[in-house]
């Protein structure tokens, strides 16, 4: 895979645009998940608290992404069709756009917080720490929503390694603002949830502005001016809403059904969803390392599109598949067999590490779809073909990953692992019809630039 592939004039090596991007997604996912490590050693409650608030938050955030991918889409075609008037206008449009979402998003999330916590069954106890953790969080999102925004333009000219740098010096901020605001350090007194988010908040500010450094510093002629949009370009934002809806779709409607499933699981105990967020950390290894293969496949695949090299990106598609589902599925294999020592590793309770590990043994061939599922839902959308995978993605998420986790896990009382059953049958029906897609080639003839 270190082969470099040439498309359009310019040379690509998914190796080296894939490993930056899976450290990049696993300092990511520990900006989130330090706050949960950090609070198992504070109390129980305060875990629940911030995994109910983070599946609140990476849901929303999932907004951001509809305009970041399809920026990171849009700018890899035209990139490879050397279209470089419209890359200006996308950079301008973009940020524009996920700035003003961020703030109405803001604004709900102060105004509609304990609404959320009521729809969403979080046990009574884990509540205050919840709604602290939520809204002061909530304050940096449109800081977030313009890091993800530079960085999906950073992407887009394969400059994965500043991404990479940038995302780690924002967690060793956040380690040290954990420590100091969780904890309690010197003068700055024990803050518990409400420290974690008062962290992530500085973490997701430092990361704005550093993203925004690298874009401009890395990117050649790189700028963002209101002027590029004038006249307006209505058939681009049309064309950008065209891909961003639907493609984000598919990822928004993956959050909210596994929102919805946690309804199911609070209603479980506080046990349970303590082993939920710990199963979904370690799950999120192999989640990382696929996604970061999509994202560069995606990149590779785009500017194939936009050169009208079709057979290459057929090639990329299937390669990437053979070659990283065997890899994910042993490192869900590892885990599994290490289930006991790692769940140990964050709790005592013997009910949460018994059901971590049968959930860890599902979690092996859930894998194995979601593999597909992650590599076929970007490459798909990469060519063109937005609308399909969104609509797939509802049908099967609400269906299996909500009805029949509601079924199995709930009214059949298998709990958890039957929560988790019902969301490995939704990966690999999906990974089953994705693949058939792609096979039939409508792609081919679908208008990208």
């Amino acid at each position: 895979m270190s082969r470099k592939i040439t498309v359009a004039g310019q040379q690509f090596s998914l190796l080296h645009m894939t490993w930056p991007v899976f450290i990049e997604l696993l300092l990511q996912m520990l900006v989130g998940n330090i706050d949960q490590i950090m609070l198992s050693h504070y109390n129980a409650t305060a875990v629940a608290a911030v995994g109910n608030a983070n599946q609140i938050m990476t849901t929303l955030i999932l907004t951001f992404n509809v305009i970041s991918l399809a920026a990171t889409i849009m700018l890899s075609q035209y990139l490879g069709a050397k279209e470089y008037q419209k890359v200006e206008q996308i950079y301008t449009l973009a940020v524009c756009l996920n700035f003003l979402v961020s703030i109405v998003i803001t604004v709900g999330l102060l105004l509609g917080a304990d609404g959320l916590f009521q729809l969403m069954q979080v046990p009574m106890e884990a509540r205050p720490e919840a709604k602290s953790y939520l809204l002061i969080t909530a304050l940096s999102l449109p800081c977030q929503a313009l890091m993800l925004t530079f960085s999906a333009f950073l992407r887009a000219h394969a400059r994965m390694l500043v991404i990479m740098v940038s995302t780690g010096i924002i967690n060793l901020i956040n380690i040290v603002g954990n420590t100091a605001f969780i904890y309690g350090l010197g003068p700055v007194p024990k803050m518990g949830a409400a420290g974690a988010a008062l962290s992530t908040s500085i973490c997701r500010t430092v990361g704005m502005l550093m993203m925004m450094f690298a874009f401009f510093r890395s990117v050649s002629g790189a700028k963002i001016s209101l002027r590029v949009l004038r006249p307006f370009p209505k058939d681009l934002l049309k064309r950008f809403l065209g891909i961003g809806v639907p493609s984000g779709g598919e990822g928004l409607s993956y959050n909210l059904s596994q929102s919805t499933s946690l309804i199911f699981v609070n209603m479980m105990g506080t046990y349970a969803v303590t082993t939920r967020m710990y199963a979904v950390m370690f799950a999120q290894i192999c989640y990382m390392l696929i996604s970061a293969v999509s994202q560069a496949t995606a990149i590779i695949i785009g500017y194939c599109i936009g050169a009208k090299e079709f057979d290459q990106a057929d090639r990329q598609n299937w390669q990437v598949l053979k070659i990283f589902t065997p890899i994910t599925v042993i490192i869900t294999v590892i885990l599994a067999i290490f289930a006991k020592p790692l769940f140990g590793l964050f709790s005592t309770d013997p009910q949460v590490i018994a059901l971590g590990q049968q959930v860890l043994l599902v979690e092996i061939v859930l894998e194995i779809g979601r593999c597909f599922n992650i590599v076929m839902v970007r490459n798909l959308q990469a060519v063109g073909d937005v609308k399909f995978p969104v609509l797939v993605g509802i049908c099967s998420q609400w269906v299996l990953g909500v009805g029949v986790a509601y079924l199995l896990g709930i009214q059949l009382g298998l709990g958890l692992v039957g929560v988790w059953i019902a969301f490995m049958l939704d990966e690999n029906l999906r990974a089953i019809i994705f693949s058939l897609r792609w096979k039939k080639g409508k792609w081919r003839s679908m208008k990208t630039v």
